[in-house]
């Protein structure tokens, strides 16, 4: 929370093993929801990703970058 606002944060990712563990890990304190938009990944990514399920990433989605506005929308 920032100012008494939520802040959600919106991460796309296509094969982004090795570094999207780095991308969660570092996120500042007051981000309150991490939604992870996958574009259907080649490598690890998914897997990686699940480790920060219910940790830090509330949610995680298989999706295609077409889809990926209307997941900003929701993030509200």
């Amino acid at each position: 929370m920032l100012h008494n606002k939520t802040v959600a944060v919106v991460i796309p990712a296509y094969n982004e093993s090795g570094q999207i563990g780095k991308v969660i890990e570092t996120m500042p304190d007051f981000v309150d929801r991490i939604v992870v938009v996958n574009d259907m990944s080649k490598d690890t990514t998914a897997n990686e990703v699940m480790e920060y399920i219910n940790k830090k990433v509330k949610e995680f989605k298989e999706e295609i970058k077409s889809e990926l506005k209307q997941e900003y929308r929701d993030a509200k």
